[in-house]
């Protein structure tokens, strides 16, 4: 990347913090565990310096990618040819607000949705249960729109603090009021469409997720083992169901309610489980997971996918729709 290095003298003049790190391996920071490296990944230690990051990357129309966890994301092969904003630095957690109704749990937009829960049970607030065993963190929950045991994130997301950007706007200056005028407030009412089975506000806008607060049950004390006990319980499930066995990116393919049948039961009936290429294989236990089985590549995946594909739709005429994210392929 031509420019790689000026942008690193520009960012390092400016008032940024965190991490700038050069041909950053990208593999270990996805559940997945494939793919080469990022030409630079930055992790901001503050929502101030993610927005420096962004104006910056858009005066220099630099390529740039968001990773929260990884764990619905498939790194390419070779080096990404891109800024990677990781929100790993972006994990605090606190009580914002509670009453004899509610609890408000405010979280950055990289915390660990596993510690949210845990944190939930540790305090004694019931009504996230369900997201135990979660992998992947909250900010990429509430751009996914997560959906567990019938409870999706939307039921549970109280507001969210935002960077709204547009991908069509180019040879912007970096300027210092760049915060003021894109970093934005959501409310969630549930109202109007915002939300669908995995779709959110925040996917179709380009809104770089900065923090969010989640509405809760009141704090009880005495509610503590019970709320252990169910979270202990969706995790065995998740465990039962094979979800922990070998690396992966969970679902693979969305569900498609009105087509009937889930994708996972379209992918068994097209004999599809355990089918390979390369180190990638169809999860014989699940037919909507796709693993790597040590050795897979991004190409493989890929390449898997697409066979998933074209022998469901040869079986029923239905074109599964992914759920996974190719990070090459969605770049700001």
């Amino acid at each position: 990347m031509l420019k790689l290095h000026e942008f690193i003298e520009n960012i390092n003049k400016t008032q940024y913090k965190g991490k700038i790190l050069e041909h950053e391996p990208i593999a270990p920071r996805t559940t997945m565990k494939v793919g080469g490296t990022a030409a630079l990944l930055l992790s901001p230690s503050d929502e101030n310096s993610i927005c420096i990051a962004v104006s910056l990357l858009k005066a220099m129309e630099l390529p740039w990618f968001i990773l929260g966890g990884g764990s619905n994301v498939i790194a390419p092969d070779g080096e990404l040819d891109a800024v990677v904003i990781s929100t790993e630095e972006l994990d605090s957690i606190e009580i914002s607000e509670k009453n004899d109704e509610f609890t408000l749990i405010k979280c950055g937009a990289g915390t660990k949705t596993e510690t949210l829960v845990d944190f939930c049970t540790e305090n004694g607030i019931s009504g996230l249960e369900t997201f135990a065993g979660l992998p992947g963190t909250v900010g990429g929950a509430a751009f996914m729109n997560a959906r567990c045991y019938g409870k999706e994130v939307s039921q549970v997301l109280h507001s969210a603090r935002f960077l709204e950007f547009d991908p069509m706007q180019k040879n912007t200056e970096f300027h210092d009021n760049f915060i003021e005028r894109h970093l934005k407030m959501y409310h969630n009412t549930q109202m109007g469409g915002d939300w669908a089975y995995k779709n959110s506000p925040f996917m179709q806008n380009h809104r770089f997720i900065t923090s969010l607060t989640f509405k809760a049950d009141r704090i009880d004390s005495d509610n503590k083992v019970r709320i252990g006990l169910e979270c202990a319980g969706y995790i065995k499930d998740r465990e039962d169901k094979g979800h922990f066995k070998a690396p992966s990116a969970g679902s693979v393919f969305k569900n498609d309610r009105s087509f009937g049948e889930p994708s996972g039961v379209l992918i068994d009936k097209a004999g599809l489980k355990g089918t390979e290429v390369g180190g990638a294989q169809v999860a014989p236990w699940h037919g909507n997971i796709i693993i790597n089985r040590g050795d897979a590549s991004s190409s493989d995946i890929k390449a898997l996918v697409k066979t998933v594909q074209e022998r469901v739709k040869n079986n029923t005429g239905f074109m599964l729709e992914p759920e996974i994210i190719f990070a090459e392929q969605n770049l700001c």
